[in-house]
């Protein structure tokens, strides 16, 4: 039992042992690794973790992008004038600017705006000075006797004007620059300025180079001898060399020594500018498209100054001609003016007519028909400032039917009396207003004869001379002696009046086709009694009706009648009064 109890402890110790010394190996395995990593991180931890942020950095594209945003403006500013540097940008930039305005060109457009309008102006300015100094001088060379002498040349030798005024005019001008490769011979550029032309440029740039090079070798030349100039007919070539390059000049004229200058400042700048290109060029010219505006300096042109004697006595024989052809044609121009403001003024005027017009001897003159009412064509030559002298006129007479006229005429002939008006419409002549019945009898039977008249119409006339009549002759009135038929003293002259006004009312009812009733009736005083008065006032009526019974007509029907003292004229005691109502009174009415 005790060496059971023994074996176990024995057993069981001995685990417990090795465990320990395992244990021990394992945490010196564990602290070995974590010096290891100290170690590691002290030496390479710094290096490490800004590996690790740079690794970071390049996988994040939006952190690359806000560097390369970052450092872009200066590279652009730092070589912006590299020509390596603008070779290599011009091709992106140039199919991103033509991507951009194929897809929306309003942004560039808007872009533009503000540089585009004074471009656009200055070009046209320019454009228009040029043609307005071409003009002028055109202008000066064409009002000249040498003018007319290089006209007769230009006929003489087939050639234009134009050509021939440049030839006699022009001192020198550059019509041609050739900008060449020195070692090569190859045509880099070329520019013209007005109708010159050159069949094969890099032909003319071969042959220069030929040239050259056969004047070097035929005269024992070194490499530092050049040509510098060639003759031919009208035309010179100058030539600049330079250590790469050489600029030649195509002239008409003759220079002056000093335009060599100008040669060597453009060639001594595309040295400057192209140098690379130059330097490493084969046969691609289009680099140096930018030195065309270098080379266009060079295309001078200078004419001669014209004398400043002129010709004087011709222009001012020109300019007194002209003044006197201004001067004449003003005085023409108004006194066309007034001319046809006189035959405006005619034209306008009833009753006449212009039938024609123009200039007879050295004078105006016009001839047409005149109503012999209308106004006096004379009186109209002062309004146009015109005189009788001024004018040979002619005028017919006629009579116009214009109602204006026809109504004055229709006065003239009918001349009708105070109180009737006329008045013309669509021809139909109407008279309005008491006029006498003779009267209208006459103008009816004149009217129709009268120009511009077709009819007269004298109805409202008539209508007034009617009611005249009838307030004529009930106008009358005879009084009679008290308890008496017999006409009180001077009443014998208002009975006669009343006959009168009687046998005129008879005309008129003839005249106008009308039937008239006349009552006469007897009146008397209130004095005495009914029975008496009635039988008085029938026999004083009687007495008016035997009157007028004279001149009675078949458009004139009498009648008469009493009425005592029934109808008073005033209502009175006095004598005066009551000798006012012993009377016979008159009334008309028209019989249907």
């Amino acid at each position: 039992m005790a060496e059971t109890r023994s074996g176990p402890d024995r057993g069981g110790a001995a685990p417990a042992v090795l465990t320990s010394d395992r244990a021990a190996d394992g945490w010196r395995g564990v602290d070995d690794d974590d010096a290891l990593a100290e170690l590691r991180t002290l030496l390479i931890g710094q290096e490490r973790d800004q590996l690790a942020s740079i690794l970071e950095r390049l996988d994040d594209p939006a952190a690359r992008r806000r560097e390369v945003a970052d450092v872009l403006p200066h590279v652009l500013l730092e070589h912006a004038a590299d020509p390596r540097f603008m070779h290599a940008l011009t091709p992106p930039i140039e199919r991103a600017i033509t991507a951009s305005v194929r897809r929306n060109p309003a942004p560039l457009a808007d872009a533009l705006f503000p540089v585009m309008g004074p471009a656009i102006r200055k070009a046209v300015a320019a454009a228009l000075s040029g043609m307005v100094e071409t003009l002028n001088r055109a202008l000066e060379q064409s009002l000249s006797w040498r003018s007319i002498a290089w006209r007769l040349e230009a006929l003489r030798t087939g050639k234009s004007f134009a050509e021939v005024m440049l030839l006699h005019t022009l001192v020198y001008r550059v019509e041609q620059v050739f900008l060449i490769d020195r070692t090569s011979g190859l045509l880099l550029q070329h520019v013209t300025q007005g109708p010159a032309e050159v069949s094969d440029a890099d032909m003319v740039s071969g042959m220069l180079t030929a040239i050259r090079d056969f004047v070097k070798d035929s005269f024992r030349g070194t490499d530092n001898d050049s040509l510098e100039a060639v003759k031919v007919g009208e035309l010179s070539l100058w030539i600049e060399q330079g250590p790469r390059a050489v600029l030649a000049a195509v002239m008409r004229g003759s220079a002056p020594r000093a335009f060599r200058t100008t040669l060597q400042t453009a060639l001594e700048r595309i040295h400057l500018e192209f140098a690379d290109e130059l330097a490493r060029f084969r046969d691609d010219a289009s680099v140096f498209e930018g030195a065309r505006p270098t080379l266009e300096s060079c295309l001078h042109t200078e004419l001669q100054t014209p004398a400043a004697k002129g010709h004087r006595t011709l222009w001012i024989a020109l300019g007194v001609g002209a003044l006197a052809f201004a001067v004449w044609a003003g005085l023409a121009l108004r006194e066309r003016s007034r001319w046809n403001s006189y035959l405006e003024a005619l034209r306008s005027e009833p009753g006449i007519v212009v039938v024609s017009s123009g200039r007879r001897n050295g004078r105006h003159a016009v001839s047409g028909l005149r109503d012999p009412l209308a106004r006096d064509p004379a009186s109209l030559l002062s309004a146009s400032g015109l005189g009788p002298a001024d004018v040979d006129a002619t005028w017919e007479p006629f009579y116009a039917a214009s109602p204006a006229l026809a109504l004055a005429r229709a006065r003239q002939v009918l001349q009708p009396p105070d109180g009737v008006a006329l008045a013309l419409n669509h021809g139909v002549l109407s008279a309005s207003g008491a006029a006498p019945l003779s009267w209208l009898e006459s103008a009816s039977r004149l009217a129709a004869l009268i120009p511009g008249v077709s009819a007269f119409d004298g109805s409202t006339a008539a209508e007034a001379a009617v009611r005249a009549a009838i307030a004529r002759l009930e106008g009358l009135t005879p009084l009679f002696v008290k308890g008496q038929a017999t006409l009180a003293p001077g009443q014998d002259d208002v009975l006669r009046e009343l006959v009168v006004r009687a046998a005129e009312m008879q005309r008129t009812a003839a005249a106008v086709g009308r039937r008239f009733r006349v009552e006469v009736i007897g009146h008397t005083d209130a004095d005495g009694v009914p029975e008496s008065n009635l039988p008085l006032s029938r026999a004083r009526a009687a007495l008016v009706h035997a009157a007028l019974q004279r001149v009675a007509g078949d458009r004139f029907e009498i009648l008469e009648l009493g009425v005592g003292s029934n109808d008073p004229v005033v209502q009175s005691d006095s004598e005066t009064d009551k000798q006012r109502n012993r009377r016979v009174t008159v009334r008309v009415t028209q019989v249907p």
